[in-house]
């Protein structure tokens, strides 16, 4: 594993769940954490994450409002002084899709692109200057396997998940562009598109009581919270501009960087 001492790495969406997950994993990797959430129990999840011997602190926070992810940074920074990662984790999901009643819609696109694609944007547009002062940092964006899926599936999450597709086509946006406007500052961007797993999310879209064939279908948030770990490890000369697949039926694992193509001969 990985050794963090004296980085710090803000995780959003940390109350519970895979967020959590992260957090619990850099922490054992001695890394300092800060965690936010629009979840009270944050506040406790941070608590209990100091018994790894490490700095932690929560905050209530909505990542779609500028004021609080600007809280939140401004907070790290007088508190901790720098951020090395940024786990970009928070999401929600409803359904909703074409034949739906506007109104609906538009409810549901400020809680969906708000929350998912908002919310990376403004933390990654609020820590990068951060990195840049530093001479380096990482982001993980965590996208869907609906827009970055194994082969023989087709891509989309189907009729019903308009808005939900829409804001992770465009985190796999933000990783790329980012990844390319930041590479000469050794600051890495990936995102992972992600399957189903074991996840507080993915338990509510299924009422709390999946049942125990579907349940035994998810992948376990340890195998994701251990890759992104081997990601984070990879350091400064580590890949970056990637969408990883994290999928159902297929070995969680990093592929090997793939060589760079050399130049064309000059005519």
């Amino acid at each position: 594993m990985a050794r963090l001492q004296g980085q710090v790495a803000l995780v959003t969406g940390a109350a519970v769940g895979l967020g959590r997950g992260y957090a619990e994993a850099l922490a054992r990797a001695g890394c300092d954490v800060v965690l936010c959430d629009i979840r009270p129990e944050v506040v406790d999840t941070a608590a209990a994450l100091r018994r790894h011997g490490v700095r932690a602190e929560g905050y209530v926070a909505d990542v779609a409002n500028p004021e609080d992810v600007r809280r939140v940074v401004d907070g790290v920074l007088t508190g901790f002084g720098r951020i090395d990662i940024l786990i970009a984790n928070a999401g929600t999901w409803r359904g909703g899709g074409a034949k739906d009643d506007l109104d609906k819609s538009l409810k549901d696109y400020e809680v969906l692109i708000g929350t998912n694609l908002k919310g990376v944007y403004l933390f990654g547009r609020a820590v990068i200057p951060v990195m840049l002062a530093q001479g380096g940092g990482q982001i993980i964006n965590i996208a869907t396997d609906h827009v970055h899926t194994h082969p023989g599936r087709p891509t989309a999450g189907g009729s019903g998940m308009d808005l939900y597709d829409i804001s992770k086509w465009g985190v796999l946006g933000l990783t790329l562009t980012w990844a390319k406007a930041l590479a000469d500052h050794h600051i890495r961007v990936n995102s992972f598109s992600m399957g189903a797993t074991d996840s507080h999310m993915l338990r509510g879209f299924h009422n709390n009581a999946p049942s125990p064939e579907e349940e035994a279908r998810w992948m376990k948030p340890e195998a994701v919270c251990d890759l992104a770990m081997q990601l984070i490890a990879e350091g400064p000369a580590g890949r970056t501009g990637e969408n990883i697949g994290v999928w159902v039926g297929f070995e969680i694992e990093l592929k090997p960087v793939p060589a760079a193509k050399p130049e064309p001969a000059a005519a």
